[in-house]
């Protein structure tokens, strides 16, 4: 299960619950970990009791820590400027609300939390890189509302969507408009609580007092009642033409738009606003009314939208009479859709209460295809998809019983004090050289408090240290499954200088961690990679062919599984950078051992991937990185095309790796800080695999202009063209190697 972080642009104690509200208890039901932030404040806020109140209801919450408002759900008011998007205002607002959030995650305990964000200005607030993965929800277009800064948030949200690994739209225009700036933008329009509003067909629900005396037929609009979006002119003429229609309005007035003028309305006997009512109270307004309307107008900002009332009408069994705006014509079999003039609505409100269009059967299907559980569902499944939630931890722990240990920690707050001391001790004694003695104190630490994390993570270092690599790993076990964290072995991996320094030893570490079935697949595998290096160096040719069988294995897996084109992750993690780099291992033993038929259909395998791979899709410093390994794994169909003279086979090849070479080279990766060269190497591969080509079909194989490439393949650094020619026997016979030698 994952820790996630909602960054909202509405309060939670809103009497009008949106998509925000709902996605929070919808995911905590799933059962993540969920952190609500209140509105951050888009606009300055404007002289008027409404936003007054706002201010003093949050000022009277900003000082308290998250209060919990269900299960495995907290809300959290960050202290900052309303309106603060830009100078003096953004600087202090953005240290407040890091400041601020990572102390309500510290009391949390939330472990690499994901950032599911509706708020276009995400990236003048927070650095994205501080989350396990993040979402940008866009369910508006909040630049196309009245009073907010248009030019500042299109830029904001076009930073935001090429900063996130996600995004999610409401709408298909919505979706069209992002998916130009993001190649996983998917659409999921808003949905409905079925549960909630379907009380409404009960019969029994009370009929609110303001409706009491009101004439029948009642058409009812509940929402915000804003003149940007609602077609008051018009409604003005319904009203007019028909004196024996109830016009019933739910929902406060001008909210976002303090322009909305409703006086003339008002002038009408017919026509009530009864302002706004607790969203518990929603499904006994529906009850006791006839018709349910949506007249909306038609600009950018309908254009974009996706009302969530909608499938809320539909749900309590109402027929429902709305504009034909892009987001409802595809369900247009539910409902009375019409243009946004008088004439059209006052003939579909007409038919609506003749029971004609329509039937109930059908509107309650539709609504029942749209809930909040079928939706959240399939965003999490795109998520996992993407490599965007954690990996799931063998035997973990539920939320419930992470907050158990919360308070565990909170209450027994001495065995904190003693884990400390502990480790303190411990220190003290490797300093002196007493190195088992500092082992043997922690060890029986553990014993009596097993899941102490600083304990934890004293013991591995001094258990590989001492070489007791089982007992290492059980201890590494224990702090993944418990705490998600890994950070030690990720250590042993791509830092040399934390390993041992004897060869036996470190192919024995690592085949001990490779055994693990706890351990994420991604450290189990990479275990398994850096110990076909170390066997590879020993040159033990029974250990290579087992560790080529073992890291099939994961080849399999990771190939079958779809998401590994797709993954999000960063370089470490990353699906499709770990099966690039198992291609290379296993290119690396094939070479060893002189086994031409493998190392070819490694070739094959990689050429396969890289026909159904964009770069583009990935994350973008990963796909950077693997640019070197990649390279080599295509490179195996260039010699394949010399060795045979297949100049077709050789033309397959190199466009794979031209590629390769032009996405490395975009600016988008001018700033990255990895330490290789990688476009100086995929430019100089280049070349020399140009430099091959009239050697294919031609009379001869001048061996001179195939050892740059050969050295350039193998991956060892400064490694001399003796060493290389011996891993080429089936390529290179005993003549051609003297003449390169």
């Amino acid at each position: 299960m994952a820790d996630f972080v909602v960054l909202s642009t509405a309060d939670w104690d809103h009497p009008l619950w949106t998509n925000k509200q709902h996605v929070a208890v919808s995911l905590a039901a799933a059962g993540h970990r969920v952190l609500y932030v209140d509105s951050l404040g888009l606009r300055a806020p404007r002289v008027g009791a409404v936003d007054r109140g706002r201010i003093l209801r949050r000022l009277g919450r900003v000082l308290r820590p998250p209060r919990r408002v269900g299960e495995a759900l907290w809300v959290w008011s960050p202290l900052v400027l309303p309106g603060g998007t830009a100078g003096f205002a953004l600087i202090l607002n953005r240290q407040l609300l890091t400041l601020g959030l990572r102390l309500a995650l510290l009391w949390l305990r939330f472990q690499q939390p994901i950032l599911w964000t509706y708020n276009p200005l995400t990236c003048r607030y927070l650095s994205l890189g501080s989350f396990g993965g993040s979402i940008y929800h866009c369910v508006d277009r909040i630049q196309a509302q009245p009073g907010m800064p248009a030019e500042r948030i299109s830029a904001s949200e076009r930073q935001l969507c090429r900063a996130v690994d996600v995004v999610f739209t409401t709408s298909p225009d919505l979706q069209a408009d992002l998916e130009k700036i993001h190649p996983h933008t998917h659409f999921f329009g808003n949905v409905a609580d079925q549960q909630h509003f379907g009380q409404a067909l009960s019969g029994t629900l009370p009929c609110p007092p303001a409706l009491n005396d009101l004439p029948r037929p009642r058409l009812l609009f509940i929402g915000a009642i804003d003149a940007y979006k609602l077609n008051l002119p018009m409604l003005e003429i319904l009203v007019a033409r028909h004196p024996e229609w109830t016009y019933v309005f739910v929902g406060p007035v001008g909210e976002a738009d303090p322009e909305t003028d409703v006086s003339n309305l008002l002038t009408f006997s017919n026509v009530h606003f009864v302002g706004a009512q607790p969203y518990s109270d929603l499904p006994c307004w529906l009850a006791h009314c006839d018709v349910a309307l949506l007249p909306l107008r038609h600009n950018s900002y309908t254009r974009h939208m996706f009302p969530m009332k909608f499938f809320e009408y539909l749900a309590s069994g109402k027929p429902v009479v709305a504009t034909a705006i892009p987001a409802l014509r595809p369900h247009a079999v539910a409902a009375h859709l019409c243009e946004s003039e008088a004439d059209s609505f006052e003939v579909a409100i007409a038919k609506a209460l003749a029971s004609e269009g329509p039937a109930l059967t059908e509107r309650l299907a539709v609504a029942a295809e749209h809930t909040y559980e079928v939706r959240t569902a399939a965003m999490l499944s795109v998520l996992n998809e993407l490599g965007i939630l954690p990996d799931a931890r063998a035997s973990g722990v539920s939320s419930g019983r992470a907050r158990v240990r919360v308070r565990r920690l909170r209450h027994y707050w001495h065995e904190w004090l003693l884990s400390q001391l502990a480790t303190s001790l411990a220190a003290g004694l490797d300093r002196i050289g007493a190195h088992h003695n500092a082992l043997e104190m922690l060890q029986a630490f553990r014993h009596r408090w097993p899941l102490n994390l600083p304990v934890l993570r004293a013991l591995i270092p001094r258990s590989v240290q001492a070489g007791d690599f089982n007992y290492a790993l059980e201890v590494m076990e224990d702090l993944w499954i418990n705490y998600g964290q890994i950070s030690y072995l990720r250590k042993l991996l791509f830092r040399r200088g934390s390993r041992p320094e004897d060869l036996q030893q470190q192919i024995a570490l690592f085949e001990t961690f490779a055994r693990s079935v706890r351990l994420p697949l991604t450290y189990r595998c990479y275990s398994r990679v850096v110990l076909a290096y170390r066997i590879v160096e020993s040159g033990d040719q029974v250990r290579m062919r087992e560790s080529a069988v073992a890291l099939q294995s994961f080849v399999v897996q990771l190939e079958s599984d779809p998401g590994t084109r797709l993954c999000r992750r960063g370089n470490r993690s990353n699906r499709a950078k770990l099966l690039i780099s198992c291609y290379s291992t296993l290119t690396r033993l094939y070479l060893a051992l002189g086994d031409r038929k493998s190392l070819a259909a490694i070739g094959q395998k990689a050429a396969e991937f890289m026909d159904g791979f964009d770069l583009n899709a990935i994350d973008r410093d990963t796909s950077f990185r693997l640019t070197r390994n990649l390279m080599r794994c295509l490179t195996i169909d260039v010699l394949e095309a010399w060795r045979l003279g297949d100049q077709s086979l050789y033309q397959r090849a190199r466009q794979r790796l031209v590629l390769v070479v032009d996405h490395c080279h975009q600016s988008i990766h001018d700033e990255s800080n990895a330490q290789e060269d990688h476009r100086g190497f995929a430019k100089a591969l280049l070349e020399e695999v140009d430099s091959l080509e009239p050697m294919i079909t031609g009379p001869s194989h001048d061996p001179q202009r195939i050892h740059e490439l050969l050295r350039l393949m193998v991956k060892n650094k400064g490694l001399s063209l003796d060493g290389v020619l011996p891993l080429f026997p089936d390529y290179l016979d005993t003549k051609v190697a003297e003449v390169c030698q």
